[in-house]
């Protein structure tokens, strides 16, 4: 019988759908979805009415749709019974198990189809319903997909016991898609592929230095679970909205709503007793209660509310109502005027809001059977939203907030209500207390927040922490680590190992780090100087445990010393606490491998010629091969003495002939010198037939050389010329770049690292895979923190952390650290969605929120 029950219950939700004051609109509330990394696009949704909204932030979070049809999450197709699990309605019992694996700091967002709207199952599947079982998998946010093309509306949860405890305890925020957006979401998550999304409240409420805000409410406590939930809700945030109201941070207005009696239907026994003005303004009955005892109440209310203004104490509103609730429960008959007035003189002793005789009057003041009567008129303007200026979309769900004009929408709690106020005041102007952790998800809160992993707070031993915001949360990263701030539309923050031993010259300041056997390692949030390296290839280290002998008294081995490899990746960063710097290698020239040895192969008649690693018989004149192989006899043929000095008078011809030529050259060089400084006394003969620029030449203390003379110029991307001068971005050979600039660090100005207050942008963690080595003499480099990047250009810090809307926003409030893209406007910016969209509901619909 759940049908019948919460589909009547959800249309007395929307009851004011069949008075003739209004016509029921519900207007989408909107949030919107990018997805990281792909075209711009941005998709609008409607928040529902229920869950807990993260007004005035942003949500990054892996995208999941599960399907009987397709493969989607984990690439797999999952099957429900009775209905398939895109609906969302049997996820408990799937085959296989959906399981959510959940990551340190990672949300997840959830997305079910809607419907099915053709089923005759007696049990529906309401939205709530999707989105508790949802969040039972571990969704923190859930998107119903429209199943048709179709403008977004409100999803509202009804009023039955049964959903009452789903409402309760549901944390997980919900809004409905558009059919063609899901489509493309679809698409993208087809065969398993990954997609990460951002989710943004950021302006869904309008902002304003004073905020204005009214409640929509009443004074019974006998109508179900929602009068039950506005109890407690007025308890928990009476303090809070009364201290708020004390700083004159809000401007708060109590509503009460009201009904109307249909045309034609005035004189009806059930509009005079629930009515007053023939019909114009009424209330429910609740218990024994008519709706005219319940206005009565309302009114003594609102009277209360004028008076305690006129004393600048508006907020004892809130202290009224809570003791009204305490005291005057319809459920123990003390729903009366004598119950409300004992409130009223305690609360006036203590608060000083005027006399009783001030507050009997406004309520005596009443004519119930008058057109207009004005203290309720106030109400119905503003609840029918036409009348008034600017125009604003009328209340049609009880209990309702409306912010700056902007209505909320989520479970009416105080910790989401109370966020919700935070985010419309402008950014960074909200009041202390929206920092703390029961309005503002403690996303520092360890070890599973998404700052406490993202801040590396739990494994820097104190050296980085995280401060919860109302917007999120912050980095503060102290020395050894910098801030990277991502180029999404999220700003998310997170603190990075700074690898000094690459971007910084102050580790080669330390003597264990600069010499010529020492290195730099870097470690999680600083660095180490590994001190004097021995050299292992020695016999007083027994050669590094490598094979060694003795042969013709040379002591030869197989070990190697690697210092050089080991310091260049010192200087890239990339040295590592196991890393040795020498190492074994093959056997010598002539030495065969023979297990863990290395044997001679050149027999007693034999010597070795190592260049080319044969084995020469000095008796024959021949030479044997490494393998003990006879090469071929130099006696065969030519004799190789004849040879040698065939070569050397080959390269004494040569050098006969280059002296001459450069004798030569020299010569008429010196002659055309000699020319040059002569015409500068008189003229010459020939002087008509010299080159014109050579005839213009100066001395040598003057200008362009004569001749066609010109000096040599290294080109910035030439290592050095002819003469071993170092270009702009060369080196001078003899040592590496970086070992030279070390050699010499402490001479001259020495770069300092970025303080830990600077911002970089977005990259990826250090790389073993290295280029070419950093030159710790040339500055900081925080481009990248992968050595690959460690001779890039210095990063300049980017702005501080905009406070704009991640996906909407005046041109000149963009993000300046990301650019636009090419062409047209960017499509992320200007877009209003917060009533943008609306949708008729009326109350022939079988279930409108199914």
């Amino acid at each position: 019988m759940r049908i019948h029950i919460g589909v009547s219950l959800l249309l007395g939700l929307l009851a004011v759908a069949v008075c003739k004051h209004t016509v029921a609109t519900l207007v989408a509330e909107g949030m919107t979805l990018k997805v990281v990394g792909s075209p711009a696009k941005t998709i609008n949704m409607s928040m529902a009415n229920f869950g807990l909204p993260k007004y005035g932030g942003t949500l990054r979070g892996k995208l999941i749709y599960v399907s009987g049809s397709a493969n989607y999450y984990k690439n797999k197709t999952y099957r429900c019974h009775p209905r398939d699990c895109r609906y969302g309605c049997d996820l408990h019992n799937s085959v296989p198990l959906i399981e959510i694996d959940k990551e340190p700091g990672m949300a997840y967002i959830m997305m079910v189809d809607r419907g099915p709207r053709d089923s005759v199952d007696d049990d529906p599947c309401y939205f709530l319903d999707k989105v508790f079982n949802a969040q039972q998998l571990g969704a923190d946010v859930v998107l119903v997909a429209d199943d048709k093309e179709e403008p977004l509306t409100t999803a509202v949860a009804p009023d039955t016991n049964d959903t009452a405890v789903e409402r309760r305890d549901l944390t997980a925020s919900a809004a409905m898609i558009g059919k063609d957006d899901a489509d493309y979401l679809r698409d993208l998550l087809r065969d398993g592929q990954n997609v990460t999304v951002v989710l943004s409240w950021a302006k869904s409420i309008p902002e304003s230095e004073l905020v204005r805000w009214e409640y929509w409410t009443g004074t019974t406590d006998m109508c179900g679970a929602v009068c039950s939930e506005r109890v407690e809700f007025t308890n928990e945030i009476a303090k809070q909205a009364m201290k708020f109201q004390q700083l004159s941070l809000t401007a708060f207005t109590p509503r009460y709503f009201l009904y109307d009696c249909k045309e034609g239907t005035t004189n009806t026994t059930e509009c005079k007793s629930n009515c007053f003005s023939d019909g114009r303004y009424c209330a429910e009955q609740s218990g024994n209660y008519t709706g005219k005892d319940v206005l009565r109440m309302n009114i003594r209310a609102k009277c209360l509310h004028r008076q305690a203004m006129v004393n600048l104490k508006g907020y004892v509103w809130w202290e009224y109502t809570t003791r009204f609730f305490k005291a005057c429960s319809m459920s123990t008959g003390q729903y009366n005027a004598e119950c409300a007035r004992t409130v009223f003189d305690n609360l006036t002793e203590e608060y000083s809001i005027g006399t009783r005789d001030e507050w009997e009057k406004c309520v005596n003041d009443v004519d119930e059977t008058a057109a207009r009567i004005e203290i309720l008129e106030d109400d119905l303007i503003s609840q029918l939203g036409n009348a008034t200026s600017p125009p604003l979309a009328p209340v049609l769900i009880l209990p309702t907030i409306r912010i700056n004009g902007g209505q909320y929408r989520g479970s009416i709690k105080a910790t989401p209500v109370l966020r919700a106020l935070c985010a419309a005041f402008p950014d960074g102007h909200e009041p202390d207390v929206c920092n703390e952790n029961w309005i503002s998800e403690d996303e520092c809160q360890g070890p599973n927040g998404e700052g406490y992993v993202k801040c590396k707070v739990g494994t820097s031993n104190g050296t980085t922490g995280c401060i919860n915001t109302f917007a999120g949360y912050q980095c503060t990263c102290h020395s050894g680590f910098q801030i990277l701030v991502s180029p999404d539309e999220d700003f998310e923050e997170a603190c990075q190992d700074i690898n000094e031993c690459a971007v910084s010259i102050a580790p080669y300041k330390n003597d264990d780090c600069r010499c010529d056997r020492c290195g730099c390692i870097n470690t999680y949030g600083s660095y180490k100087c590994t001190g004097r390296r021995e050299n292992q290839c020695t016999p007083e280290n027994n050669y590094g445990g490598c094979w060694h002998g003795t042969y013709k008294n040379v002591n030869v081995t197989t070990c190697i010393d690697t210092m050089p490899e080991y310091k260049q990746k010192s200087y890239m960063g990339i040295l590592n606490e196991n890393d040795t710097w020498y190492r074994c290698g093959e056997c010598p020239k002539c030495f065969r491998s023979n297990g863990n040895k290395c044997e001679y192969v050149c027999s007693s008649e034999e010597i070795c010629d190592e260049r080319a690693n044969i084995c020469i018989d000095q008796r024959s004149g021949g030479d044997n091969t490494p393998n003990g192989g006879k090469a071929p006899s130099a006696s065969g043929g030519v004799h190789p003495g004849f040879m040698i000095l065939v070569v050397l008078g080959a390269a004494a011809l040569t050098g006969g002939v280059v002296m001459a030529a450069n004798h030569i050259m020299m010569k008429k060089r010196m002659g055309e010198e000699i020319r040059d400084i002569m015409s500068s006394y008189m003229p010459l003969q020939e002087e008509h037939t010299r080159n014109a620029a050579s005839a213009a030449g100066r001395g040598r203390g003057g200008g362009d050389r004569g001749g066609g003379y010109q000096e040599r110029i290294i080109r910035p991307d030439e290592d050095s010329d002819e003469e071993g001068r170092v270009g702009a971005y060369g080196w001078s050979a003899g040592q590496p770049a970086a070992a030279s600039a070390v050699l010499k660090a402490g001479a001259g100005a020495v770069p300092t690292l970025i303080g830990a207050s600077q911002r970089a942008t977005w990259a990826p963690s250090t790389s073993a895979t290295a280029g070419p080595a950093p030159v710790p003499g040339a500055g900081p480099v925080f481009s990248s923190p992968s050595p690959s990047a460690a001779a890039a250009a210095p990063l300049k810090p980017i702005a501080s952390k905009p406070t704009v809307d991640a996906f909407g926003g005046a041109d000149d409030e963009r993000p300046q650290s990301v650019a636009p893209p090419a062409g047209d406007a960017d499509p992320l910016l200007g877009r209003q969605v917060a009533s943008s969209s609306s949708a008729q509901k009326t109350s022939g619909e079988e279930n409108p929120f199914r």
